[in-house]
């Protein structure tokens, strides 16, 4: 028993040392990204295109905040593909419609949607692409920003932030710290090159690079990965070409889950991608974050119960302690930057006991997605 103790520290300790860094990198690559902007002109035509499915009751709101936009009507259009909606999604639409030129509605009876975002692609007019959800909101600036940036950058493909309202309750607001992480991660390990993850309600990329990649050939055998499985294609080809845009301007707003069920759906969802679908880098992200939460559960098991064994002149339990507080620590440094940039600074009282919680979480949802099976806008998906 002594030899496979070892091996669990030893494994443990291997695991805290490569998370810890990683975070590290994550932390020093949001530090380092600084947003460009460029002139004022409305030069570049932009397509927005909206999959919805059942969204009457935002819908109204969506489509006010695009009419705002500072950007010149005559250089943008919004295409709306309906993908099956069962309740008033398409009235609701068609009535905001009458007094809009640039809002075209397409029925697309249900296919999912890689396929409403293919099927809007046939139509698009844009030079540049950019496909949001129907539960966000963004401020006036929020096209000008992203269009200013692919003018800088040049990018093939353009990341920006999205964001969780922490407004209402408690599990609003633990919501909106695990995504605002996951923002700093991906916008982190962005910077230096590692494409791991992006959000299809706020993502960017021009017309011509989608057509170069063959869209979704290829990666449409699962019902996920409209955002992060297309990412990965451009990066093939482009290993430069993905920027990050760390902007509060060009960042959207949505709401959290108003369920565990429903937030348990989309965790499950997020992660029944087929494994071999990822790319190298997620692949290590993903492994290295499940199994050191997995490990360090594992280590308090054994500390508990052998409370004598003593490896490194530590015993079991103080071994896990110190490796529990350095994910602490540099979590912690994570989040910092998160809530400073999305200005939740107040969120931070949640940190310290949702590092307890999040331990189980990470564990729980990456078994959960083994199962391949998830809800989704009323439809079962059984991915492959």
């Amino acid at each position: 028993m002594e030899i496979v103790i070892e091996i669990i520290v030893c494994i443990a300790i291997f695991l805290g040392l490569i998370y810890t860094i990683m975070i590290a990198m994550f932390c020093i690559g949001w530090i380092l990204s600084v947003p460009h902007f460029d002139g004022p002109d409305d030069d570049v035509f932009v397509s927005i295109i909206i999959p919805v499915r059942d969204e009457e009751d935002n819908m109204d709101m969506l489509l006010e905040d695009l009419m705002i936009q500072g950007y010149s009507k005559s250089m943008y259009e919004i295409i709306i593909v309906d993908d099956g909606s069962t309740d008033e999604t398409v009235d609701v639409i068609n009535e905001f419609n009458g007094s809009e030129k640039n809002i075209k509605l397409i029925v697309n009876n249900g296919s999912g949607k890689k396929d409403a975002i293919t099927t809007a692609m046939k139509i698009a007019k844009g030079e540049l692409i950019i496909t949001i959800d129907a539960d966000c909101s963004m401020e006036e600036r929020w096209l000008q920003d992203i269009v200013y940036f692919y003018r800088y950058t040049n990018a093939k493909m353009i990341v920006s932030p999205v964001y969780i309202n922490s407004l209402g309750s408690i599990f609003n607001q633990i919501q909106s710290i695990e995504f605002m992480s996951l923002m700093v991660s991906g916008g982190g390990a962005l910077y230096f090159g590692n494409a791991i993850m992006c959000n299809g309600a706020n993502l960017a990329y021009t017309k011509e690079v989608f057509d170069e990649v063959n869209g979704f050939e290829g990666i449409d055998g699962t019902a996920t990965g409209d955002d992060v499985l297309l990412m990965y294609k451009i990066k093939e080809k482009y290993p430069d070409g993905i920027k990050f845009l760390k902007s509060t301007i060009a960042t959207v707003i949505t709401d959290p889950k108003p369920t565990l069920k429903e937030f348990f759906s989309q965790r499950k969802r997020w992660a029944s991608k087929p494994f071999g679908l990822l790319n190298t880098e997620t692949k290590f992200v993903s492994l290295t974050v499940y199994f050191f939460s997995l490990f360090l559960l594992l280590l308090a098991v054994v500390g508990c119960l052998y409370p004598d064994a003593i490896l490194f002149n530590l015993s079991v339990i103080k071994i896990c302690i110190l490796l529990f507080a350095a994910k602490c620590g540099i979590d912690f440094l994570l989040l910092l930057l998160a809530t400073v940039f999305f200005r939740e600074r107040k969120l931070l009282f949640y940190f310290f006991p949702l590092q307890f919680i999040y331990l189980f979480y990470v564990v729980f949802v990456g078994f959960m997605g083994l199962s391949r099976k998830y809800e989704w806008k009323g439809r079962i998906i059984n991915e492959k």
